[in-house]
């Protein structure tokens, strides 16, 4: 972010801080808009507890099943419907040690073990019996006779039944929230030959009818011969399939009639997402959309994800970023083929605080989702005592804290805080990345912080650290990302820009960090820091892209800076105003397009005037540096050069997505475009080049 400017601002915030209650602005009004969310715990038995506790108060019976594998379990969905309640998962060997707190949370009574003992342990059922709830063990010689002990469990008798292969799982869990709103029978098959367990099944039930899950090559030709040459012969009433299991799932979500205001998601390479998440979706007969874990995704269920979306739906995501990753998370929201990341970056302004950060998020259009992905507000910084703890001017108000975080949820957008070096000294840093201990108590206090206040995850910008810390700084990221993973949190580091010729940024090394982050953002701002130019040139931020990608990253992690303020320099010698020696950064104030405006009338923050409010008041000349505009003007005996952004450079600059496959963009700040001429510009601008 911007060195000179982000350390003044947050101590300038502390003697303030008494009167934030009384500056904090009431949210604005919110169109309604789409919303996404996920359901996850840490492992899959955790996700399966995260769908139990939405979707069930109370349950006189549970099902447990095995989450080690699927054969046994994909038929209780259907059971977990019929005695209503949830489907639980565990190790096949032991108890997970939740399972026995979620029961008790529930009132259970009766827990259904689904498969024989290989399947879930006797151990298991022990105890489970020691506590109290009686056992009732639905199982089989193999996933068949499993399958048809469900259905005679489910529904003694029944006309119609759904035939799925018992030897793979997505056609089963693709039908299976159907089929259990419905109270209809999952039976399996293999491929090519009917089992007697279920052949029998069919007599018992007096099945008449099936519905078949999946194409010939899931089910063959012979299966459906020998259905009818049966001494009671079973009619096919239609076969439901596609090309694949993706195609196949939407078949199954457009040749049946769901509720499909909300939408589940869940990962079509692995069963247990899905299968728990099934028995709430059939509470309300939803439907269950399976993807892949890399995009693009199937072009049936991005069909099939955008119609849902034009029509309103909301969408819950079964599982974690392991299950299901950010990118595939991201074309859910926003239906893109490969969807673009916009981070934007919240700037506390010295009098108005954290209520001047809500309120720049509170200015970003309806839906908000069209501009933007994460919010990020600058909260953290290092202590200076270099003990590896956090500081932030907001923790005497941390109200303030839930206020951001609930506004920035309900615009269906994720908030990620930002922690910053302390810009006192760079020794602050070294000292607590080069230690092992220290290093560990900063991961403790992001993670405790971020849960604490319900935040998605974190942004990492430390700067001001000595080359010699580089490798530190990429062991602290490889120590930070896996914990925070495990948690479901997005983790972005902020690095400042490099090119061939900027070897003092070693310390930076982007190929290894980029191992460690979801998303890399790219500094690319502040290219003339202490003299007249443009922040960030479009030739240079090519050079900055090309640098990036000859070093291994993959460019679809990166997020490119965009630069909202510009910069205002005067000369110290007006006898020579273009020599570049005759600036400094203490001669510099950063403006915005236009004038911001703020709550307070009175509030120096509001008053710094705008590139073209300025422009107009001097009667200035605009001219281009390429893209860039600048303009120069003179005031009390100061020879002044303003250079700055507009429609013309943003849209330059923002076209570089289209060049290159980058992850999307970060850009600093949204304080500098608080002012509704700014926003008119800029804000058609993204939603063109990043939607």
């Amino acid at each position: 972010m911007k060195l000179f400017a982000k350390r003044i601002v947050s101590m300038a915030c502390i003697a303030c801080l008494l009167c934030i209650s009384l500056l904090l602005p009431q949210p604005l009004p919110v169109q309604a808009e789409s919303t996404i969310e996920r359901l996850a715990g840490n492992t899959l038995y955790d996700t399966a507890l995260a769908i139990s506790n939405r979707g069930w108060d109370k349950a006189a019976s549970v099902v447990l099943a095995t989450g080690q594998n699927f054969p046994d379990a994909l038929a209780g969905t259907v059971l977990a419907q019929r005695i209503g309640g949830p489907l639980l998962l565990s190790p096949s060997k032991s108890l997970y040690p939740s399972i026995l707190p979620e029961l008790e949370r529930l009132g259970a009574q009766t827990v259904y073990l689904l498969g024989g003992t290989a399947a879930i342990d006797p151990g298991i059922q022990e105890i489970l019996q020691d506590n109290g709830y009686n056992i009732k063990r639905l199982a089989g010689y193999d996933q068949y006779g499993t399958a048809a002990a469900i259905a005679s469990e489910v529904s003694p008798q029944s006309s119609v039944a759904y035939l799925v292969n018992g030897q793979n799982f997505p056609d089963a869990l693709s039908i299976s929230s159907y089929a259990a709103s419905k109270g209809i029978p999952l039976l399996m098959t293999k491929s090519s030959q009917l089992p007697p367990e279920t052949l029998q099944a069919f007599t018992e039930l007096g099945v008449r009818q099936v519905t078949l899950i999946g194409g010939t090559a899931v089910i063959s030709d012979a299966v459906v011969e020998q259905l009818r040459s049966l001494p009671q012969p079973i009619q096919v009433l239609e076969r439901i399939a596609g090309v694949d299991k993706y195609d196949t799932n939407t078949a199954v979500l457009r040749q049946l009639t769901f509720d499909s205001s909300l939408v589940y998601v869940a990962t079509g390479e692995n069963f247990p997402d899905a299968l728990t998440g099934a028995a709430l979706a059939a509470q309300k007969n939803h439907p269950v959309v399976l993807v892949p874990k890399t995009v693009p995704l199937n072009a049936a269920i991005l069909s099939y994800l955008n119609e849902r979306r034009t029509a309103g739906a909301s969408f819950i995501i079964f599982g974690g970023w392991g299950a299901i990753p950010a990118k595939v998370e991201d074309v859910i929201r926003t239906g893109k083929v490969f969807a673009r990341i916009s981070l934007q970056y919240a700037q506390g302004s010295t009098l108005e605080g954290n209520a001047g950060m809500l309120r720049q998020v509170q200015m970003i259009p309806s839906p908000a989702t069209d501009y933007a992905d994460l919010i990020s507000p600058s909260w953290y910084y290092l202590n200076d005592e270099a003990d590896g703890s956090i500081s932030s001017t907001w923790d005497s108000h941390a109200g303030d804290y839930k206020t951001f975080v609930d506004y920035v949820h309900s615009r269906n957008l994720k908030v990620l805080p930002m922690i910053g070096s302390s810009w006192a000294t760079s020794a602050t840093a070294d000292n607590v990345l080069t230690s092992a201990s220290k290093r560990e108590i900063l991961i403790n206090q992001i993670t405790e912080r971020i849960q604490a206040i319900g935040a998605d995850g974190i942004v990492i910008d430390l700067e001001l650290f000595s080359s010699s810390t580089g490798p530190s700084l990429t062991l602290f990221m490889q120590e930070l990302y896996p914990r925070l993973h495990a948690l479901n949190k997005l983790v972005v580091m902020a690095v400042m820009a490099r090119t061939p010729s900027t070897i003092w940024l070693d310390r930076f090394n982007y190929h290894d960090l980029a191992q460690t982050v979801d998303y890399l953002h790219i500094m690319t701002y502040d290219y003339h820091s202490s003299s007249p130019g443009a922040m960030a040139p479009l030739d240079w931020m090519k050079q900055v892209i090309q640098y990036t990608q000859n070093q291994g990253v993959d460019l679809h992690k990166v997020l490119l800076g965009i630069p909202y303020y510009g910069a205002d320099w005067w000369a110290i010698n007006p006898a020579d105003p273009l020599d570049p020696n005759n600036y400094s950064k203490a001669n510099r104030q950063s403006r915005g397009l236009y004038t911001l405006a703020g709550n307070n009338p009175n509030s120096s923050s509001d008053d710094i005037n705008g590139a073209m409010d300025l422009l107009t008041q001097y009667n200035a000349v605009l001219q281009r540096d390429k893209t860039d505009p600048y303009f120069t003007y003179t005031v009390d005996d100061k020879y002044h050069r303003v250079y700055f952004d507009d429609a013309a450079s943003w849209d330059a600059k923002l076209s570089l997505l289209a060049q290159y496959p980058l992850g999307g963009i970060g850009a600093w700040s949204l304080r500098w475009i608080t002012n509704t001429n700014t926003i008119d510009q800029l804000f058609p601008l993204l939603k063109q080049h990043l939607r």
